[in-house]
């Protein structure tokens, strides 16, 4: 199993996008199922709305609802470790932290991300 970050979907809808080579590519590599959590869906819905318009952002949500990509949810107990998290890791997003707290409890180890962030936590970082 694979956690898909913000960076990296939005890498690969993007066609303006710096990595949006490297993550079709990537992408066409995947045979593992791949999640996402709801923190990730609403981030990336808001950066496509801001960078590509309502209509864009529309596509990206339909097309990730209507795939076998599992959006697992943040629970209640997951925020107080993930917010540790950022206390603790200099410039980690919140919806960072709720990513790698919820990997964790899972026993995801490989997460698909552009963002460095997820080397300092432990991870391995495929892209």
């Amino acid at each position: 199993m694979l956690f898909a970050d913000t960076s990296f979907l939005a890498a690969s809808l993007r066609v303006n996008d710096e990595n949006h080579l490297r993550a079709k590519e990537i992408a066409g590599d995947i045979n593992e199922k791949m999640m996402i959590s709801d923190h990730v869906f609403s981030e990336l819905l808001t950066l496509m709305a801001y960078k590509e318009g309502n209509k864009e952002a529309y596509r990206a949500g339909k097309r990730l609802l209507d795939s076998e990509v599992l959006i697992v949810y943040a629970v209640s107990e997951d925020f107080l470790p993930a917010l540790e998290m950022v206390r603790t890791t200099q410039k980690l997003s919140m919806c960072d932290a709720l990513s790698a707290t919820i990997m964790r409890k899972l026993g995801v180890k490989k997460i698909l991300s552009f963002d460095s962030d997820f080397d300092l936590l432990g991870f391995e970082r495929i892209c």
